[in-house]
């Protein structure tokens, strides 16, 4: 399809379905070829919620080179933004990121009005016709029912350099998983580390929802060469007694198809008014002694492959100011959650 922008200039728009544009963090895409998180499954087979958070396009990436000197995107979205205490850009937006794995800079996000469900944007136009490596990360808390890349006519598409390994780092938590709350895409702390590794991330955060679901659980079985798996959905249990009934039976279910796969369990970052609320890290050092103990009991039965991680220690002692709203993480939190994380996963990863 060709559209003239409002200066004159013809645009041509494509579909990143097909080669050479690649598509990224959606397990079931090559299958299903649906931007979701989740295999299309009849009603009932999971909780309806997670149905829904599954059409949550958080991960998902294209990535293509181009020698255009114009580079637009056209998104339809399943819903206009409606989140408090998260960023239109970050819910419904596109960011655009330059260079090769490894070297991939911010370039810059998708601007609509607030309430939009569907828009077109110009990342760049007069540029130079040279050779740019183009990633553009999916929006973090909205479905995307069809998106279009659009470049001067007479621009080419190649491929984006394929991984380096077929494995892929899979994530299962919360609406922290999720990105909450970033203030683009880009800043998942899933996100940032996926620029830091050259191997695909799937993202399975369900905001509010990450509860220890046997059968989640039973759909991460199905994603064929994982090459670790990060078990971060502690906050989203009411009680540290869900927590406690759950995870020994979630790794189980991992285990069986996974023996040798390396399993990092994350206990939940704390809260901004910990220090005014003695419960709430009571209950917090319950919970990470409950994960750090399990992960103990299974490493003495003979499980070298599992590993945990005290998520306090990931912020570090300016803690206390990297949430939005005394829980989920600003930028600056999940970036420094993606630091701590960066040298644990050189560690354990398969070499």
């Amino acid at each position: 399809m060709n559209q003239k922008t409002s200066a004159g200039e013809e645009l041509r728009w494509r579909s990143p379905a097909g080669a050479p544009f690649q598509i990224n963090g959606f397990a079931w895409w090559a299958k299903e070829r649906k931007f979701r998180r989740l295999p299309a499954v009849q009603p009932g087979a999971i909780r309806e919620i997670l149905d829904e958070l599954a059409d949550h396009t958080s991960g998902g990436q294209i990535r293509f080179a181009t020698d255009a000197t114009k580079l637009a995107i056209k998104a339809k979205l399943l819903g206009p933004n409606v989140a408090e205490h998260v960023t239109a850009t970050a819910v419904n937006g596109f960011d655009c990121y330059l260079g090769k794995p490894g070297s991939q800079l911010y370039f810059g996000t998708t601007r609509f009005a607030h309430d939009s469900a569907e828009y077109e944007y110009v990342f760049f136009e007069n540029r130079e016709a040279e050779l740019r490596y183009v990633t553009l990360h999916f929006p973090l808390f909205q479905g995307v029912r069809d998106v279009q890349i659009g470049t001067n006519a007479g621009a080419g598409i190649f491929e984006f350099p394929a991984y380096s390994t077929r494995r892929k780092v899979v994530l299962y938590g919360t609406s922290i998983t999720q990105g909450g709350c970033a203030s683009r895409p880009g800043m998942s702390y899933p996100n940032i580390l996926s620029r830091r590794f050259d191997m695909e991330f799937i993202n399975l955060g369900f905001s509010g929802n990450g509860k220890g679901d046997p059968e989640i659980a039973r759909f991460m079985n199905e994603i064929e060469d994982p090459a670790c798996i990060v078990v971060d959905y502690d906050a989203n249990n009411v009680l540290a007694d869900d927590l406690i009934r759950t995870m020994p039976e979630f790794l189980r279910i991992l285990r069986s198809r996974h023996a040798q796969v390396p399993i990092l369990v994350l206990s939940r970052i704390p809260y901004s008014y910990e220090h005014t609320m003695t419960a709430s890290r009571e209950d917090r050092t319950v919970r990470r002694d409950f994960q750090r103990d399990l992960v103990e009991s299974l490493r003495m039965e003979g499980d070298r492959f599992i590993y945990f991680q005290d998520g306090a220690d990931l912020l570090g002692g300016i803690w206390n100011e990297c949430t939005v709203d005394g829980v989920h993480p600003t930028d600056l939190g999940l970036m420094r959650i993606a630091d701590g994380l960066t040298p644990l996963l050189q560690e354990i990863l398969p070499r």
